[in-house]
């Protein structure tokens, strides 16, 4: 028989759906940490990974030695070691744009609940102080006076530049190459990376982490943007230096910001816990019922294909491994 296995523990409470999807004869398990003795009393057997977060590299293969196909989750594949995979002989796949709508929902939403300082409100009245010139006289922004930087225009950073057009908002926009079509239907206009941080209020990230990416957003990047400007994080963790962004947040710099995403949130602890100007959600920008079930179906048609022994979708090319 064969295993699948959800190798991230968010995932877990979608085995049985995985299960009603996939052939009779195949056994679904999931794994409800991060640890490796689960993994590897679980992987023991598995031909097939299905991964949102664990890293995925020599080691973790080695105790998997049965493995040949790694299905993603969603569009990141930064928690791959494509060498390793390449060397193995194990096939991966991604799902690009299958999250497309609930990120970018997510995306709108922390930059809601900074520029109208909802933290700070619904603390107050927990509190018993219903006094509304405590929140204003610290201000309270609307879309329509933000210029927002979109840092990445693929199909999340258009579905967030979808959703402010009926704000009225400004919209400029970093992206490798420049790209007519979403300037004409969003009127957005492409900048480089520093002038984008100059002029813009909220920058919202949306590019894949990669070695080129990583760490972004760091203390010269923070320093270019305006004072009391916001910055959103609905990506990779990776992408912003988190001691700088404190240290923005501290000094006042930046009036805040709002992440879905840590650099080492698998740890399961938020290094912004004591620091109200800073929400933090637990990587569920992509988690709404519609991305969801959208990632169960494309996951399961993909695994399918792959036992079958027929090319499988959004493969990601590894290379030719070390």
């Amino acid at each position: 028989m064969v295993t699948v296995l959800l190798v991230d523990p968010a995932l877990k409470w979608l085995a049985d759906r995985f299960a009603k999807q996939l052939p009779d004869d195949v056994n679904v398990e999931a794994v409800s940490d991060f640890s490796d003795s689960e993994f590897r009393r679980l992987a023991t057997d598995a031909t097939v990974l299905v991964n949102a977060r664990r890293p995925i590299d020599a080691t973790t293969l080695a105790m998997a030695p049965g493995v040949r196909f790694v299905q993603m989750i969603g569009a990141g594949t930064d928690p791959l070691d494509r060498a390793a995979l390449a060397d193995a002989g194990v096939v991966a796949a991604f799902n690009p744009g299958v999250n497309r709508t609930g990120a970018a929902e997510h995306t709108i939403m922390l930059m809601l609940a900074l520029i109208k300082r909802l933290p700070a409100s619904d603390r107050a009245t927990r509190e018993g102080r219903f006094a509304p010139a405590e929140v204003i006289t610290r201000g309270i922004d609307d879309l329509v006076d933000a210029t927002v930087g979109i840092v990445g225009m693929g199909h999340i950073g258009q579905a967030v530049a979808e959703r402010l057009v009926p704000f009225g908002t400004r919209i400029v926009y970093h992206s490798r190459r420049l790209l007519p079509d979403v300037e004409e239907r969003f009127g957005a206009q492409r900048l480089a990376l520093e002038e984008l941080l100059r002029r813009s209020n909220i920058v919202t990230l949306h590019v894949p982490l990669t070695p080129e990416t990583h760490h972004l957003i760091g203390p010269a990047e923070i320093a270019a943007m305006p004072p009391g400007s916001y910055l959103i994080n609905a990506g990779r963790g990776g992408l912003v230096d988190e001691e700088a962004l404190l240290d923005a947040i501290v000094s006042g710099h930046l009036a805040g910001a709002g992440l879905d995403v840590l650099e080492h949130e698998t740890d399961g602890l938020n290094p912004f816990a004591d620091v109200p100007e800073i929400i933090v959600t637990p990587h569920l920008g992509g988690g709404s019922r519609n991305s969801m079930n959208g990632v169960v179906d494309r996951c399961t048609a993909n695994i399918r294909r792959f036992l079958a022994g027929q090319d499988v979708s959004d493969r990601i090319d590894l290379g030719h491994g070390r």
